[in-house]
This record gives structure tokens, C-alpha cells and sequence, in this order.
């Protein structure tokens, strides 16, 4: 970029340049000009050259900061840029990485995972057999319970039964004599065992 000072330096040249320039234009198109004509240019390009030197002037210091800015704007995007451009390269690196070892972390997570199921299959399993020989035992248990109540209850009507078979066959053969003898053993053997 050109700067301030040097654009101030080369000023004079650059309104001497112009003004021949015009000048010789003028004297090309109008085959001899007069001395009016003459200052006519001479005013002209010194308006122009003044024009341009104080736009120069006044305009230079905020152009200069509007494209420092600019210029300071860019680098900070670039840089930001180069930044976010370095970043997606390592996580494009440590995706790669990732999708490299995705299949052994696949089988891994697979073979983990049949182990727990095996593991706890072999608990439900053994769940099921200690169910089944708790099952099994009170089973065995209330068939104990039960048979010894049906006998008990069988021993008891067998009892009732026999009691009443023996009380009816007594009813029929037992005499008057074979009662009171019965009644006399019976005190004798009561006796006996208060004495």
C-alpha cells in the first residue's frame, strides 16, 4: 500500500502530469487555443488537483483506520478460521481413530455382554432348581401332613367303628350275669391300683 507521505510527495508531479496532459488535449482538439482558453484549463486543473489533495488529506486518516480495521478483521477470521480448520482436522483424526477401532469395541461390548447373559442365566437357573427343591420339599412335607391325618383319621374311624361293631355285639351276647361281672373285675382292678 502506498502511504500518506508518499502520495503527498508525489502530488506536484502528479498535478504537473495532469496539466500538460490537458494541455496538450486542448491544443490537439482545437488547432490553437488563446490565452483565455489557456487559464480556462490552468483553473480547472488546479481546482482538480486542489480537489484531489484535500480529499487526500481529509480523507486519508479514516480510510486508513477503516482498512486497518478491515485489514485487522480479516487476520482475526483467518486466524479464527485456521483455528476451527485445525480443530476439525484432530476430530477428523480421532473419529478415524474411533471408526478404526469401532468393530473391536463392537466384539468387545458383544463378548461382555454374552458373558452377563450367560452369568445370569446360570443365576435364574439356579434360582429355578432352588425353587423347584423348595417346592419339591414342602410337597413332601404336606404329603407327610396329609398321611398322617388320613391315617389319624382312619385309626380314629376304624376305632369309632370298632366300638360300635363291639358295643352292638356286646349289646347282643352279653348277659345280665357277664355284666355284673365285668362291673365287679372292674372295681376289683381299681381297688388294686388305689391300694
Amino acid at each position: 500500500m502506498i502511504s500518506g507521505e508518499a502520495i503527498r510527495r508525489r502530488l506536484p508531479l502528479l498535478g504537473a502530469a495532469a496539466l500538460l496532459v490537458l494541455a496538450g488535449a486542448a491544443e490537439a482538439s482545437g488547432g490553437g487555443a488563446s490565452s483565455d482558453q489557456w487559464w480556462n484549463l490552468l483553473y480547472r486543473t488546479l481546482n482538480f488537483v486542489v480537489l484531489l489533495a484535500v480529499l487526500i488529506v481529509v480523507l486519508r486518516k479514516p480510510l486508513k483506520t477503516g482498512l486497518g480495521a478491515r485489514v485487522e478483521q480479516i487476520k482475526g477470521e483467518l486466524e479464527e478460521l485456521e483455528a476451527k480448520r485445525e480443530e476439525a482436522r484432530r476430530e477428523y483424526a480421532l473419529m478415524e481413530q474411533r471408526l478404526a477401532h469401532a468393530a473391536q469395541e463392537r466384539e468387545e461390548i458383544l463378548k461382555e455382554f454374552r458373558a452377563l447373559g450367560e452369568k445370569e442365566m446360570a443365576k435364574i437357573i439356579a434360582a429355578a432348581q432352588e425353587t423347584a427343591a423348595r417346592i419339591k420339599e414342602q410337597a413332601s412335607f404336606t404329603i407327610e401332613q396329609e398321611t398322617a391325618r388320613a391315617k389319624a383319621d382312619l385309626r380314629r374311624e376304624v376305632a369309632e367303628m370298632s366300638a360300635s361293631v363291639a358295643e352292638d355285639l356286646l349289646k347282643q351276647k352279653i348277659t345280665s350275669e357277664d355284666q355284673t361281672r365285668l362291673v365287679d373285675e372292674y372295681l376289683d382292678k381299681v381297688s388294686r391300683e388305689v391300694q
